[in-house]
């Protein structure tokens, strides 16, 4: 088996736990939408806490999705409540309060909205990991623009060649199997999507101190590469949106 044909029986193994997932437990998120994500993976899927005081903990691995379904609140509170969760590392708090807002909001990750984006990108599922030479690959945060998939890296730090390595080589992925990604797509929302490419690709990291606009955003957005800086305010986040690397060249 090559590896393209091992990256698509992880997919599609993905998409039917998905199928499940939106099958068994759709209305349990619903029932506590902005604290639990089912997160599909390829050998089940895990159940993960968005509170902030406890972001990202949670239980993997879970196949009984019905019994899950029937005995949620012991569950939740034994995996994302009352454990132990150590100190909650910025990366997790962020990815935790995006996707919680998305929920609140119909998926719509309006915190990261701009006045060039026609429709605010629509989050799909994160911590997609993928087979590659050497090991695997984990997106972030999977979202749509439109009917463009979005790969988001978020990160603590700037490290800018680790960054652009990361979302460039998952977008390449995205685009070398984007009818299953469509297909993943149209299972969680609950409807059919082709989607088109150039996969997008977003670098979400922390904010440039003393700077109004960030100043990797021209050399970034001459590679393809959106950037958003956060910062952290009053238990929130508040976030730059830099500009559509459609416009790329000076300003």
């Amino acid at each position: 088996m090559t590896l393209h044909d091992t990256q698509r029986d992880r997919l599609l193994r993905t998409i039917e736990w998905a199928r499940e997932t939106e099958r068994h437990l759709a209305a349990v998120r619903a029932r506590h939408v902005g604290q639990v994500h089912f997160r599909p993976a390829s050998t089940g899927i895990a159940m993960i806490g968005l509170l902030p005081d406890r972001p990202q903990r949670g239980k993997s691995s879970i196949t009984a999705l019905a019994q899950l379904a029937t005995h949620f609140e012991a569950q939740f509170s034994a995996h994302c409540v009352d454990c132990e969760h150590g100190r909650p590392t910025p990366e997790k708090r962020l990815q935790s309060r995006l996707i919680a807002e998305a929920y609140r909001h119909d998926r719509r990750l309006l915190p990261l909205a701009a006045p060039d984006i026609a429709s605010p990108l629509i989050f799909i599922t994160d911590e997609l990991a993928l087979p590659v030479d050497g090991g695997r690959i984990v997106c972030d945060l999977l979202a749509l623009s439109g009917d463009r998939p979005v790969i988001l890296e978020l990160k603590p730090s700037r490290a800018k060649k680790r960054l652009v390595e990361q979302v460039t080589h998952y977008a390449a992925l995205v685009e070398a199997h984007l009818t299953l990604f469509g297909e993943l797509c149209s299972v969680i929302l609950g409807r059919e999507l082709t989607l088109r490419a150039p996969c997008e690709r977003w670098i979400v990291w922390p904010a440039a101190s003393g700077h109004e606009r960030d100043p990797q955003e021209d050399a970034l957005a001459e590679l393809g590469i959106r950037v958003v800086g956060y910062e952290e305010a009053d238990q929130g986040f508040a976030f730059r949106v830099g500009r559509d690397v459609a416009a790329a060249g000076p300003v």
